[in-house]
């Protein structure tokens, strides 16, 4: 028995070490694709600058990628190369701060202290072996000083030219590979956003988004367009072009602001699922799905839903399925499945029970309307409070959702519009309309809850509307006195976990890791953080939670405060638990003209997002969060390489613009800056002021370590 409990763990540490070994190996060969992309990126442009000095008879000393600084700390000494060779003339090597690169040509030097002593050394002596006092210093004719302008400008602009070529070969190599993306087409349109509010429906395909054209769209393309056109011009309408089946159709959208970020933009068009179920996790534990769907059915796609087929020759096939889907939260549907081994498999679905916290939710005043939509057409207007529909005369935000969800008859109902002494009661009549409801009503980022058969939105209030009998008396036994019980008109502030969840499986996905923690800590319910979310979090949660929730009485201006208890509901949900997967297309060149024309195409878009951003820098309108510096292009370079060649090489298009664009600008010790002094002697016949150029290439080396400095601390307080 001794000698088994060795041998099994010695087993298992040869495990432990073989795993971690492998882990280590791994770890440092991605990053080694790292350093070599990012590498690489420098050295093209300072290739740029050798191949044109040497073309041109410039004697080059040192050839770098890094920086050959002196680095001590304390009494410990670091080398200043990471390895460095001499072939020819010209010393090699890799410099131990990893921050750019450099040629150093004889003559020139970017450090401002050195700019006196490189100008004496390339003087040469007359033919009579005296130094020329009157005339001016002759220079020693493989100087950079000493070469005409023209060719100095070719010199210094070469580096740049090289990172436009090489980012335009790096994504046409890309394209050459393939390029994964998700297609611009409108999978669901956000409830209460401003695509749903001008009436735009799911099943077309973005083919131009404000200046940006392209009949293949990247769903990234549309929404950085929309980005940085909201930064640009927040107030004023976008313009989208959407393909259907039937034709195109053109829009005018206003930017919303997402709440967590006021300054990012969006429009409300989100990205489609393909009916098919994730390979792994298929479902979300503790669901209906998860009950109903089993290891075989993993990765299989659903060809008909309730004897409906699914049309794979749509431009988006899952369109009418994810209707059908969440128009009909109460009805068993029957799906069947082709599963990955190509067998065929019917399973029935039912719907999925809701669970609460016993109570119901009020409903806030209508937010938003369709344009043109079934509820605008009948009268009613934004700020109506619904008091009743149909048969219901008390009802509760989430229940009418249920309720109204693809509506087919007219739907009576009465609104309460206007306040005090000047309200009125308003019946309407709204006929509703084949609207596809690609999302479910509440799926909102603001918070709203939308339903698309009718046309309108409202905000679901934290006031409680109605207790469930049976769950408020669970919660006055827990109370002291009556006013610790919560009763209608209570505002709910904050709900807090109490209850101990660590064996709940669904609750250990790292998917639900921050919202569960934010219920530990007390969620308060504010724009980012919705009602909507909270409730979609106690869908979460076992029957028998308990939680804390603080809650005000305004009549009484107390403060209440009371345990409720999760349990089940009478209602169901529209989320039944399926992990779908997100469509995914790939996008592959043909030949070598047409990688090379998707590579022009990828690096014009990536150069011009440079330039915008540029744009808004002194307008205000670039936020230093927006700004990442080399600890965050290691990170981003990272999680490009981990997905593959094709993602990375798409990374270093945009850090070759990056670094074009970014080097060229008109700042002193910067190839831009010493365009400017080359122009400038051009114009005027005659070299800049040589202490005028020491202090400008000065104070631009200073600004430069304070611009690092201050993207560096950057970069670190973000990842804190």
């Amino acid at each position: 028995m001794l000698l088994e409990f060795f041998s099994t763990h010695l087993l298992l540490a040869a495990d432990d070490s073989s795993n971690f070994l492998v882990s280590l190996f791994s770890s440092f060969a991605l990053y080694g694709r790292v350093a070599l992309g990012i590498g690489l990126v420098i050295f093209v442009h300072e290739l740029g600058h050798f191949v044109a000095a040497k073309t041109f008879g410039v004697k080059c000393e040192k050839f770098y990628v890094g920086f050959d600084v002196p680095i001590r700390l304390g009494p410990i000494k670091f080398p200043r190369t990471l390895g460095k060779f001499r072939y020819g003339e010209t010393e090699y090597g890799i410099g131990i701060v990893p921050l750019g690169g450099y040629v150093k040509m004889l003559g020139q030097d970017d450090d401002p202290r050195k700019q006196e002593e490189e100008a004496k050394r390339i003087q040469v002596e007359s033919e009579g072996g005296e130094p020329e006092e009157q005339a001016a210093p002759k220079l020693d004719p493989r100087s950079f000083p000493a070469k005409p302008v023209w060719q100095r400008m070719i010199i210094i602009s070469a580096g740049v030219v090289m990172n436009v070529i090489t980012g335009v070969l790096f994504a046409a190599i890309a394209y050459g590979y393939g390029v994964a993306y998700s297609p611009a087409v409108v999978g669901g349109v956000v409830p209460g956003g401003p695509a749903w509010q001008a009436g735009i429906e799911p099943g077309g395909k973005v083919i131009s988004v404000g200046t940006w054209s392209d009949p293949e769209m990247h769903f990234r393309e549309m929404k950085m367009e929309i980005l940085t056109d909201g930064l640009e011009n927040p107030d004023k309408p976008i313009d989208v072009e959407i393909k259907y089946e039937n034709g195109t159709r053109n829009f005018e959208l206003v930017t919303q602001s997402r709440p967590e970020m006021k300054d990012a933009r969006m429009i409300g068009i989100a990205i489609p699922n393909v009916a098919t179920l994730a390979a792994t996790p298929y479902t979300l534990q503790g669901t209906i799905a998860s009950q109903t769907f089993t290891e075989q059915d993993g990765g299989a796609s659903i060809i008909a839903y309730d004897g409906t087929p699914i049309n794979e020759q749509a431009m988006v096939p899952g369109t009418p399925f994810f209707d059908y889907l969440y128009s009909n939260p109460n009805k068993t549907i029957q799906l069947t499945l082709r599963r990955a081994d190509g067998s065929e498999q019917s399973v029935a679905l039912p719907p999925q029970p809701s669970k609460s916290l016993g109570v119901r939710f009020a409903i806030g005043p209508i937010v938003a309307l369709v344009e043109n939509g079934p509820a605008a057409k009948a009268g009613m207007q934004v700020g109506d409070v619904i008091q009743s529909y149909g048969d219901t005369t008390d009802p509760d935000a989430y229940g009418m959702a249920t309720d109204l969800v693809g509506a087919k008859d007219t739907v009576n109902l009465t609104v309460k519009r206007g306040n005090g002494d000047e309200a009125e009661t308003v019946t309407l009549a709204i006929t509703p309309v084949a609207s596809p409801q690609t999302l479910p009503p509440n799926q909102s980022i603001a918070g709203e809850i939308a339903i698309n058969a009718v046309g309108f939105a409202y905000q679901p209030q934290p006031v409680i509307s109605k207790m469930i009998a049976e769950v408020e008396n669970a919660a006055s036994d827990e109370a002291d006195s009556d006013d610790a019980s919560l009763q209608p008109g209570d505002e709910i502030k904050e709900v807090r976990l109490l209850s101990s969840l660590s064996d709940n499986e669904a609750l250990n996905d790292e998917r639900f890791k921050m919202i569960m923690e934010e219920l530990q800590t007390g969620w308060t319910i504010t724009p980012v953080s919705t009602l909507n979310a909270l409730i979609e979090t106690i869908q979460l949660l076992p029957e028998g939670t308990k939680l804390k929730v603080i809650a005000d009485r305004p009549e009484a201006n107390k403060v209440i405060e009371s345990t409720l208890v999760v349990s089940g509901d009478d209602r169901n949900q529209f989320e039944r638990g399926i992990a779908f997967t997100p469509t995914e297309s790939i996008q592959q060149a043909a030949s070598l003209g047409s990688a090379l024309t998707l590579g022009v195409k990828e690096g014009y878009r990536r150069f011009n997002d440079v330039i915008r951003f540029l744009r808004m820098l002194p307008r205000g309108k670039i936020k230093l969060r927006h700004v990442g510096g080399p600890l965050e292009i290691v990170n981003i370079a990272k999680n490009e390489a981990e997905k593959g060649i094709s993602p990375q090489l798409m990374f270093l298009t945009m850090l070759s613009m990056n670094l074009a664009i970014l080097n060229f600008l008109p700042i002193p010790a910067l190839d831009g800056g010493h365009m400017v002094f080359l122009i400038y002697e051009l114009v005027a016949g005659k070299r800049a002021n040589e202490q005028l150029e020491f202090r400008l290439t000065l104070a631009g080396v200073l600004a430069l370590l304070v611009l690092m400095v201050v993207v560096f601390a950057n970069d670190i307080l973000r990842h804190l």
